[in-house]
């Protein structure tokens, strides 16, 4: 069985084996927001949001983004058994994969101290040894004595985290901020730009005091309507309209109107930034050469309710249509695959071809030229770093040895390998000079949109009853 890297760990595979007893989204607020009033009132302000990975390792995102995951996929029966605090959880960092008790030198929590509050290592402490729940999984120990109130599964994945994603990072830095800022700085531009003098403010979403602190500033200029943006490819239920939405319309508390923007992947100008990119990749390959594109999806669980799939025909239908058409007569060929939520472990049913099987067929084939191009994301992460090569490389048994080659966070992360005769490329993510300016274009064309009263995009397509497939 292949490894999970992925950021959710556990999370995930507990998400995808109990998916039939999730609890159903309530899909009031998403059909709020397509039936929104749009029209600006009184003078206008900005809100762009942005997930916040933090650049440093820190507890606290990681604790509110897991969290809010669980509770939106299970329901209350289930939070009851998974989501619990037993204790504080403890883990080996120079083993963080052991599946048996052997006495560790080191034992961490999910700050990263090895040490409690009175000074005291936790390897001197009465631990527990808490064996793996699946084969190939790993364990971890307990201290039973100290209920820190945080939910055991979130410390072990978030643990792992540290100690493995931005543990063998240069510098321990994840990309996430500094390239999102570069974009903030972009949209801030030409908003400044094509509307002089309007309130303009940024806040991280799984920090809710800058919302707070963003909306009363915007208030204290006297905005009447907030615009707001979310740095998202597509909207769902589990991150925006169930959750970040109502947080904003919290913070407001009905001092001002809300206006919520479409989403980013619905224009042509964001979706670019991945046609060009595979552009740069294939346009120059001998036309005799056998090519694939795989446009790499995250993947999505089945939550009953959620939006997201629907939302999300929008932005990846157009996207290859648009790949396709600009690649035409190159003889390259395009398709979509899945690193998460895919494969026999987790696609029982065969519903979704995941990036490694894509690979594997494109080996057994006999293509020149396999090119990954990770389309769910606009900026490097600990998912575009480590859970997409460790999966969708899964048949070349990728592993990162020592610390990620990545110092230059002004480039995309590439990933140039050979398997015979063919050669193997992660595009990365569309950052830098060359490819940030069109994801920049699309998000302020989403704000631009409302500001000007424009005709909104396509946002809902009709879902094509096909069999999914490679070819």
């Amino acid at each position: 069985m292949k490894k999970l890297w992925i950021i959710l760990g556990a999370a995930i595979l507990l998400i995808v084996v109990t998916s039939a007893f999730s609890t159903k989204q309530n899909d009031m607020n998403y059909r709020k927001f397509l039936n929104q009033d749009r029209t600006i009132e009184g003078k206008a302000g900005v809100l762009m949001t942005i997930l916040g990975q933090p650049e440093k390792y820190e507890f606290e995102f990681f604790d509110k983004y897991l969290t809010q995951i669980f509770e939106a996929a299970f329901p209350p029966a289930l939070q009851l058994l998974i989501m619990g605090d037993e204790g504080t959880v403890l883990m080996d960092p120079d083993n963080m994969t052991a599946t048996r008790d052997w006495r560790p030198l080191r034992l961490v929590d999910c700050f990263g101290h090895d040490k409690n509050e009175e000074g005291e290592l936790y390897r001197d402490l009465d631990v527990e040894w808490i064996p793996p729940r699946e084969e190939g999984s790993p364990g971890h120990y307990l201290w039973r004595d100290e209920k820190n109130g945080y939910i055991d599964i979130v410390e072990k994945v978030s643990i792992k985290i540290n100690e493995t994603y931005y543990g063998i990072m240069p510098g321990n830095k994840v990309p996430f901020m500094h390239q999102h800022k570069a974009i903030i700085r972009d949209v801030e531009e030409m908003l400044a730009d094509n509307f002089p003098g309007m309130p303009v403010r940024w806040a991280l979403s799984m920090y809710a005091e800058t919302i707070e602190e963003a909306v009363e500033e915007l208030l204290h200029e006297g905005v009447d309507t907030i615009v707001m943006s979310d740095y998202f490819h597509v909207y769902s239920s589990l991150e925006e309209f169930n959750s970040l939405f109502e947080e904003v319309k919290d913070a407001v508390a009905e001092r001002a109107k809300v206006v919520f923007t479409p989403y980013p992947g619905a224009y042509a100008s964001y979706r670019k930034a991945f046609v060009l990119m595979a552009q740069d990749e294939i346009l120059h390959l001998p036309k005799k050469d056998k090519k694939l594109v795989i446009l790499t999806r995250h993947g999505f669980p089945d939550i009953p309710g959620e939006p997201y799939p629907e939302l999300a025909r929008v932005f990846y239908k157009n996207a290859k249509l648009e790949i396709e058409a600009a690649l035409e007569g190159t003889g390259a060929h395009v398709i979509y695959a899945d690193t998460d939520f895919a494969g026999d472990d987790m696609d029982p049913d065969f519903k979704r071809l995941a990036s490694y099987e894509a690979l594997d067929m494109a080996l057994e084939d006999g293509y020149d030229h396999v090119v990954f191009i990770l389309i769910d994301f606009l900026t490097e992460n600990t998912d575009t770093i480590f859970a997409h090569p460790h999966e969708s490389l899964e048949p070349l048994h990728f592993e990162w040895e020592g610390e990620v080659p990545y110092s230059d966070f002004d480039k995309p992360l590439r990933i140039e390998l050979q398997h015979g005769k063919t050669r193997i490329i992660s595009a990365g993510s569309p950052v830098g000079d060359r490819y940030r300016p069109h994801i920049s274009r699309g998000i302020f064309d989403t704000i631009a949109t409302v500001l000007r009263g424009d005709e909104w995009p396509e946002l809902v397509l009709e879902e094509e009853e096909k069999k999914e497939g490679m070819f």
